[in-house]
């Protein structure tokens, strides 16, 4: 009588970790299975001209966007990048600068790895089977994540920044294949551009609208894997510029496009203030997903209501 009573109490119990857990799993508003996060540094929300990017104008007039995300200063890559993850303006994660590797003031909290939680970890530890998946073309987003908690972090270079990009969209398209949870593929080359040639600048626009090619294909993938049917996509920049510079407090350096469409998603323009701290805490807010206390983002209005 005693083993059956120990049986018991031994089933019993993991019947109730077990109620526990699925109590505590995350339920997405829409049932959104996958997201898909495409990156463009340097693409400025100023220079934007809708009929020459017909793939983002779909996302736009299918989701919710506004051209006013401002980013956090100094308007610059690393920082910025890093900002867009963890959902939280700098005073609090501590990168500083446009090539920061680590924090350069004492983050306000970090868990029990060392790390200001950044999104990545929060959705791999509340979301059972989590995946995630990042390919890019500037090593310094790498620095960005906790890289533990991606599957397959992806860093790919080229003779050229142009040609780099070439490959980003080559692995970018294989790795949603694999219909990970999180699907993140970053573009290095309109802030080479920037750099080399100038914001606003005939080659500069080319190069959005080749950004525009690689969103329309990044699109047709989902559709050709059926994956639309459950997924969210969206789009952001670190930063926009001027003459061959950016880093200032000046608005054509400090806005940004955010675009985010698919499953369950509403339609229209955002137009309460967003800063892109804002992107990580909209993220965990479509997959249901609770944000840290430490973060200060707020999730933007663009979950449909049924």
């Amino acid at each position: 009588m005693k083993k059956i009573l120990a049986v018991l109490t031994v089933a019993l119990f993991a019947a109730f970790v077990a109620a526990a857990n699925a109590q505590d799993a995350p339920k997405s508003p829409a049932n959104v299975k996958h997201v898909v996060w495409i990156g463009a540094d340097g693409f400025g929300a100023h220079y934007v001209k809708w009929d020459e990017l017909p793939n983002l104008k779909k996302m736009r007039d299918g989701g919710s966007w506004t051209l006013h995300m401002r980013s956090v200063l100094p308007s610059s890559s690393a920082i910025n990048w890093h900002t867009m993850m963890v959902g939280a303006p700098s005073e609090m994660h501590g990168y500083r600068n446009w090539n920061s590797k680590k924090p350069e003031i004492e983050p306000v909290y970090v868990d029990e790895r060392g790390y200001f939680p950044d999104f990545f970890r929060v959705m791999k530890d509340a979301i059972p089977g989590f995946t995630a998946r990042a390919v890019f073309n500037w090593d310094g987003i790498g620095f960005c994540y906790d890289n533990d908690a991606v599957d397959e972090s992806i860093y790919l270079s080229a003779d050229s920044v142009e040609a780099s990009d070439e490959l980003v969209i080559a692995k970018g398209l294989e790795l949603l294949d694999k219909k990970s949870t999180f699907t993140f593929i970053y573009f290095d080359d309109p802030d080479h551009i920037g750099h080399t040639i100038g914001w606003g600048t005939p080659e500069y626009q080319a190069k959005m609208t080749k950004i525009d090619e690689y969103v329309g294909r990044i699109l047709a993938k989902l559709e050709e894997n059926g994956m639309m049917k459950d997924t969210v996509v969206y789009f952001s920049s670190d930063h926009g510029g001027s003459d061959k510079g950016h880093g200032e407090a000046r608005l054509d350096h400090m806005e940004a496009p955010f675009i985010i469409y698919g499953k369950g998603i509403k339609q229209g323009e955002i137009t309460d203030s967003f800063a892109n701290f804002d992107c990580a805490s909209t993220v965990l807010a479509v997959l249901g997903v609770k944000q840290p206390q430490c973060w200060r983002g707020k999730p933007a209005n663009v979950i449909e209501v049924k």
